[in-house]
């Protein structure tokens, strides 16, 4: 349990721009918990939950590891330090919000946050050794929410099944 609570402890602590990168560096490489085909295919599942993704990955991984008391554990650890340094942070900034050094700060803080995103996108699909039909519907995925502002939920709801139909029937074809 104390290895949990770490864990996450630390996913949580280094989650600065997007918790991705950090949660995949503590649960891949350093606590190996679960290998990277693993970690995609929990990243997968939980991105299609309600909630967040990774909230949902603490809750799998804490119950797969020490049952609910290591959901409850995680779910603790991994919100412990964001939630305090969130309250220093909105503390400051609302003592602090008309100084343009202040307002330059959040922009910088976006625009790294957004090299994060895509580096550990990055890192996730080279490990999918993704094919035609998954090229075809991460693009897809990207044009309709990212370009023409579909609703995620919709996308969802339409791109999930699809991709699963179009899986199991290259399965049974294949053998």
């Amino acid at each position: 349990m104390p290895e949990l609570f770490t864990g996450f402890l630390l996913i949580g602590m280094m989650g600065f721009g997007g918790i991705a990168a950090s949660a995949h560096y503590v649960i891949v490489e350093r606590n190996r918990w679960l290998d990277q085909r693993e970690f995609v295919e929990l990243f997968g599942i939980c991105s299609i939950l309600p909630g967040g993704n990774f909230l949902n990955a603490t809750v799998m991984l804490g119950d797969r590891h020490q049952g609910v008391p290591g959901a409850i554990v995680g779910l603790t650890a991994l919100l412990l330090a964001p939630l305090l340094i969130l309250v220093g942070l909105a503390m400051s900034y609302a003592a602090y919000d008309h100084v343009p050094d202040m307002q330059a700060a959040i922009a910088g803080s976006a625009a790294a946050a957004a090299g994060l995103i895509i580096g550990t996108s990055a890192k996730l699909i080279a490990s999918l050794k993704p094919g035609y039909a998954t090229a075809f519907f991460g693009l897809l995925t990207f044009v309709a929410v990212g370009v023409f502002r579909v609703p995620l939920v919709a996308v969802v709801l339409v791109i999930v099944p699809a991709s699963v139909a179009l899986a199991l029937w290259s399965a049974r074809k294949g053998t």
